[in-house]
């Protein structure tokens, strides 16, 4: 078996030890990408898993305090903030799901008492020879913390106890050619940034929404030009019992930072 350090596709870094109040280091994100075997055709992808309770002001809300419009938009900036996190947007009175700044930047850093940090690994497989992506990551049941974390809280459609109130982050690069394209669909919030820009935005609750990039029609926007390397960030969050899908399709080639 060989192993190696440049995974082919995805190679995400985790950040487990990042501090809630670390805002001096920018994108700390050093460790070395996921091993794989050569000749499997998996692609195994470390991601950074924070648990929360419904407690929290973000988590749960009851459907009696928001709209069923299935979007927020506007939750953050279009742009990540120097820690290459989202940037909360200057709404004092937050916007309708989530209820103010304090709150929102608990999501995506350490904060003891509050959440628990969890490392995980998603595994990336080749994509049928009809689609038009190279790896496909799929999961309609995406639960990847069951039973972890602060415990399984609610039950799902289907009747089976869940983790639910989890948000997800991955970070890589990526070599930008024309005609590449990424799917994405999240259940609930999604954010992608690409060369640090805001590409796909998917904020709220709400059921899962799907959104196709093809990379030339908003390369301009995102100050990208084929030829060269680029950040990739992925922010997802599940916050509301019921359901969790999460798919993640591209047809880049994408590696470490």
């Amino acid at each position: 078996m060989k192993i190696h350090y440049f995974c082919g596709f995805l190679a995400l870094m985790l950040t487990t030890s990042v501090s809630a109040t670390d805002e001096s280091q920018p994108a700390v994100y050093d460790q070395v990408c996921s091993c794989v075997q050569e000749g499997s055709g998996l692609r195994q992808i470390p991601v950074t898993i924070r648990d929360f309770t419904a407690a929290h002001p973000d988590f749960e809300i009851p459907s009696s305090e928001y709209t069923h419009d299935p979007r927020d938009a506007g939750i953050t900036e279009d742009t990540l903030g120097p820690d290459g996190r989202p940037v909360y947007r200057d709404r004092p009175g937050g916007t309708e799901t989530t209820r103010g700044k304090a709150n929102f930047d608990q999501w995506y850093r350490d904060v003891p008492g509050v959440n628990k940090t969890l490392s995980r690994t998603l595994t990336m497989r080749p994509s049928s020879s009809d689609s038009p992506y190279k790896y496909t990551y799929e999961n309609w049941r995406f639960f990847p913390i069951d039973g972890d974390g602060f415990g399984n809280s609610a039950y799902d459609y289907e009747g089976t106890e869940r983790n639910f109130h989890f948000t997800l982050e991955t970070h890589l690069k990526f070599y930008y050619v024309e005609g590449g394209t990424f799917r994405f669909l999240g259940d609930d919030d999604l954010w992608i940034f690409i060369n640090g820009k805001m590409a796909v935005e998917l904020g709220g609750l709400h059921p899962a929404l799907e959104k196709i990039v093809n990379l030339d029609d908003i390369a301009d926007e995102l100050g990208i030009e084929p030829g060269n390397s680029y950040s990739f960030d992925l922010f997802f969050a599940e916050r509301h019992t019921g359901a969790s899908r999460f798919i993640f399709e591209t047809s880049f080639e994408l590696e470490c930072l």
